[in-house]
């Protein structure tokens, strides 16, 4: 191609995008320009990228992002994409969309990206292959744009680390906080992104991706999504594909999703899932259950006062409180207005009652250790085969690793140096069946006659949800005066009953 050529589809790509709004615009709005040949996927990646470039390491340099996909290969594979769509139609609903992907789930060497855990100890190896869930992405049409940062090992490394630090990748920012993170800010902190998947909900909400896709065990989807004022879901456990994924639990763990619409969360989760739990479909779908219309659910909320995040995690703000509960109050009148039945309050078990949070202390460590000796089997360095050689790594690397702000590694070590027996992890697990679902979230729900439960995202409500293996979803509802912080809630259902939760 020319200069001038070149310079000619530059001005137009230009043209074409002036009119879009890369913060706002939804995966279906853009299809709808997609479909109608207003616009094509080799713009729209152009637009994403240069997005990523003006952002995430210039001006507020929210670093949401480690690698993208080399330019020539992700523009041809756009191309392709405007081409098939020309001569057969389209592979589903996301065809020619970008999506990033948090950097734990493993993407092919020939998609020109790493897969580092947000660690300087897999920035050589590679995997195998794609992770089920990329390859699924693929086929049905979706361009994975780049590789979402994430709190490292999703958050499984040391104590009192901020949501959103990795030792490769530093401090992801949020697009909503003036200044940035604060230094040394608490775990889940005002000022911090939330959650492990924190890259993956900041790209989304700076316009890098208008979809994506992160992991969650308690918390690390909905948290992040509900501070950068987006949809966020953590489907049942067990219903997603999990292979070439890292994650410390097979009991809590899940790939989940984010968006700005529930339009594009319905479409995103029916698309990753294996079936709709509970239904037996084949083929995912939660259009019919993503509604406006509250009507027919009867929806229990809990005390705001006694469901917020503890002070180890966060600074508890009066101001913040106030807002909150206020907002909180607002939101169950508009449920009401809408159509829903609202219980309140409901004495939901909490997890720091009856053995729950010991209990998932307990499994957390039992499983970590062969959970990711598996994980590690899909990449291709011999050097990294357990936890041991990761920690290993990490005492070796310390000035790279274990840096002053963050020195240690003691949620590795303690998978480690465990002394769990496969008895104690037996009664951990029956505990939570015991005390999280069945004397818990199933006996309050059955008594009520609850469809679903709801509370602040800011609270410890997706961890009763980790406990039962259920759902959780998000949904936006504010800003904080102080620092202009996105909140919302969280929906909770019983497990296989997705659709319930993603309606709320």
């Amino acid at each position: 191609m020319s200069s001038s050529t070149s310079q000619g589809t530059d001005t137009l790509d230009e043209a074409v995008m002036k009119n879009i709004d890369l913060l706002k615009a939804s995966a279906a709005e853009l299809q709808a320009l997609l479909h109608s040949g207003d616009l094509t996927s080799v713009q729209l990646v152009k637009a994403c990228l240069n997005q990523i470039a003006k952002y995430d390491r210039s001006g507020p340099t929210l670093r949401a992002i480690i690698s993208t996909a080399p330019e020539p290969y992700i523009l041809s594979v756009a191309e392709s994409l405007d081409k098939e769509r020309a001569a057969r139609g389209v592979r589903g609903p996301l065809h020619g969309i970008p999506i990033i992907v948090k950097d734990s789930i493993n993407t092919d060497p020939s998609l020109g990206m790493p897969t580092t855990l947000g660690s300087h100890a897999f920035t050589k190896s590679r995997p195998k292959s794609n992770s089920v869930v990329v390859q699924r992405l693929i086929d049905r049409g979706l361009i994975i744009l780049g590789k979402a940062s994430l709190t490292e090992f999703g958050n499984f490394k040391g104590d009192n680390i901020t949501s959103g630090w990795s030792a490769l990748n530093s401090q992801t920012q949020s697009a909503y906080i003036h200044g940035g993170v604060k230094h040394k800010e608490m775990r889940l902190g005002h000022t911090a992104p939330g959650g492990s998947s924190s890259g993956s909900a900041v790209g989304v909400s700076a316009g890098y991706s208008p979809i994506s896709i992160g992991t969650e065990a308690d918390g690390s989807i909905c948290t992040p999504a509900s501070r950068a004022a987006l949809y966020g879901m953590k489907p049942t456990v067990g219903s997603t594909p999990m292979d070439g994924i890292f994650v410390i639990s097979t009991s809590f763990d899940t790939v989940g999703a984010m968006a700005k619409s529930v339009d594009d969360l319905a479409t995103l989760v029916g698309c990753i899932q294996d079936v709709t739990p509970g239904s037996g479909e084949a083929t995912p779908n939660y259009q019919a259950v993503f509604q406006k219309d509250w009507s027919g659910l009867r929806l229990g909320f809990v005390d705001p006062d006694k469901w917020q995040l503890p002070p180890k995690l966060v600074e508890p703000i009066e101001e913040v409180n106030v807002q909150i509960k206020s907002s909180y109050e607002v939101a169950m009148k508009k449920i009401r207005s809408l159509g829903g039945e609202v219980i309140y309050p409901v004495e939901l078990v909490h997890p720091s009652q009856n053995g729950i949070g010991k209990a998932m202390d307990t499994i957390f460590d039992y499983e970590a250790r062969e959970v990711v000796a598996k994980y590690l089997k899909t990449r291709d360095d011999p050097s990294m085969k357990s936890l041991e050689d990761i920690r290993d790594f990490n005492t070796e690397h310390s000035d790279l690793e274990l840096p002053e702000d963050y020195p240690n590694q003691n949620a590795i070590l303690d998978a480690i140096n465990h002394t769990y027996t496969p008895v104690d992890y037996e009664v951990a697990k029956e505990t939570l069946r015991r005390e999280a679902l069945e004397n818990g979230a199933e006996r309050i729900m059955k008594e009520n006659n609850l469809d679903a439960i709801i509370g602040l995202m800011d609270g410890p409500l997706a961890s009763i949800s980790a406990a039962i293996g259920g759902p959780v979803a998000t949904m936006p509802v504010g800003l904080l005066n102080l620092y202009g912080r996105p909140f919302g809630l969280a929906a909770i259902a019983l497990p296989n009953h997705d659709n319930v939760c993603s309606k709320s």
